[in-house]
């Protein structure tokens, strides 16, 4: 190696912050806003209601009807509906990722959820009746008409949210009943693969920086092709059906068990708006809504998964009232979660000399990092730099550790020595820090670490201080 093992080397150990929630992409709690049984909510009045519920939550999931997205064709909602653009743009002053899916299919929707302009210029399809007994009209997925216009739809979308600052994902699928997936009996044989790989390579073609779900499990579509969109396109996991013993039983969970740790697993609940029917969580054989809840948290932690639900306002006042403890649990343990246990370094470095520092980090949650999913594309690296002072946090100088987080896993712990070194910079007093930076947004830190000694606002965490001297042996104290 090109670097030295100093003689003045000393060895910290960092102090793990335990009790901290940590807002970090592709992880944590989920509100929702639901257009099923009726229309985007007023953005004042939702976040007015939702804003006591999302201390530890850390996206906005849209479901939404193609229909309601684009108004006419080639007008958007995010051009041209102010009370959408509103609800988006107060998610994200919130500090909030998105999250999409837009499905195609009328079932139990308050809209028809394909535009009519698809149906008047040809596409063949059929009536789905509604809750309301009225019939709406759902597309034939291997439609030329329907996929073409869906095709151009998908195109504006992606230049409008393929965006990861802030997207987290999309679940990109969205066929069949409530976009599920399911009831699609009219699909067999070799029908029913051209129209699962005409679905998802229309998102993977363009959706190329965001992460791309897949509804997985039973359904109108077998696990060998959701298993194919898995391995050659770098689909995650999204699974519906959380802490049901009915829809969601050990054979489900082996399924989800046999593909980690390669994918990471989105888990939505199973009961929602369950205010108004406590029958429906009773009746699967739960004394209470807090054993209900605590069945949904219990699987959502055996099966590693990154988010969960709190959903939609009047499910999330229930979550934070009834189960606050339960809230606060998962917020701290889902998803990914890193500390430095370790790190070994020498106090005093010579500018322009390469030195060894030698680090141990673990995760204490029970996710994972998807740094190495295709769209993500190891994004995510160790950074280490040296601090201008103790106040300003600004480096003046960072290096690139070699060292993968999409990797870490509960229960080990990972061993790294790395090059550090520093150019022609002033002698002196330095702060040496640790960052997880985003290598395509200028190598500037984005993900919280679970330890002491964050700087507000830039995520730098200070670990030891370095005096640097130059070659004449000139230093300064710092």
């Amino acid at each position: 190696m090109d670097f030295e093992r100093a003689q003045n080397d000393v060895t910290v150990y960092p102090i793990e912050d335990a009790d901290r929630f940590l807002r970090n992409p592709a992880m944590g709690w989920v509100v929702y806003i639901d257009a099923f049984e009726k229309p985007f909510p007023d953005a004042d009045e939702y976040w007015k209601r939702q804003d006591p519920n999302i201390g530890m939550a850390s996206i906005l999931y849209i479901r939404v009807p193609w229909s309601q997205l684009e108004l006419e064709e080639g007008r958007y909602a995010w051009q041209a509906d102010d009370n959408y653009r509103k609800l988006i743009s107060m998610a994200l002053e919130r500090g909030l990722k998105l999250a999409f899916r837009v499905y195609v299919d009328s079932k139990d929707a308050y809209r028809q959820a394909t535009p009519q302009f698809v149906f008047d210029a040809g596409a063949d399809g059929y009536a789905n009746e509604t809750k309301n007994g009225v019939s709406f009209r759902t597309p034939y997925v291997l439609d030329a008409v329907f996929q073409a216009k869906f095709a151009k739809f998908v195109e504006a979308f992606a230049s409008e949210y393929d965006k990861s600052d802030i997207v987290d994902f999309i679940d990109a699928q969205g066929l069949g009943w409530w976009g599920e997936m399911h009831n699609l009996g009219y699909l067999i044989g070799a029908r029913k693969k051209r129209a699962f790989q005409w679905i998802v390579r229309l998102y993977s073609d363009h959706f190329r920086h965001v992460l791309l779900g897949g509804q997985y499990g039973k359904g109108s579509f077998g696990f060998a092709l959701q298993e194919w969109a898995i391995r050659e396109l770098g689909y995650v996991i999204r699974r519906d059906s959380f802490g049901s013993p009915i829809w969601f039983k050990p054979g489900d969970k082996r399924k989800i068990a046999a593909l980690w740790p390669s994918v990471p697993v989105f888990a939505e609940n199973c009961y929602h708006t369950f205010a108004g029917r406590p029958e429906w969580y009773e009746g699967d054989g739960f004394p209470t809504l807090r054993d209900m809840m605590a069945r949904v948290v219990q699987d959502a932690m055996e099966m590693r998964a990154n988010t969960l639900d709190l959903r939609n306002p009047e499910d999330a006042e229930l979550w934070v009232s009834a189960a606050p403890d339960l809230v606060r649990d998962f917020a701290l343990r889902c998803g990914y979660r890193f500390v430095m246990t370790e790190l070994t370094y020498p106090v005093e470095m010579e500018a322009g000399r390469a030195y060894a520092i030698r680090h141990r980090w673990k995760n204490v949650g029970v996710g994972k990092l998807p740094n190495e999913n295709r769209n993500w594309r190891s994004k995510y690296r160790l950074s280490f730099a040296l601090l201008s002072d103790r106040d300003s946090g600004v480096p003046v100088c960072r290096t690139l550790a070699d060292a993968e987080p999409g990797e870490w896993l509960l229960g080990s712990e990972y061993a790294y020595e790395s090059r550090f070194a520093c150019g022609d910079i002033p002698a002196g007093g330095y702060d040496l820090a640790v960052a997880l930076v985003n290598t395509e947004r200028g190598d500037e830190p984005e993900i919280a670490l679970a330890m002491e000694g964050e700087l507000p606002d830039r995520r730098w965490y200070k670990i030891g201080r370095v005096n640097v001297v130059n070659e004449k042996g000139g230093e300064a104290n710092g």
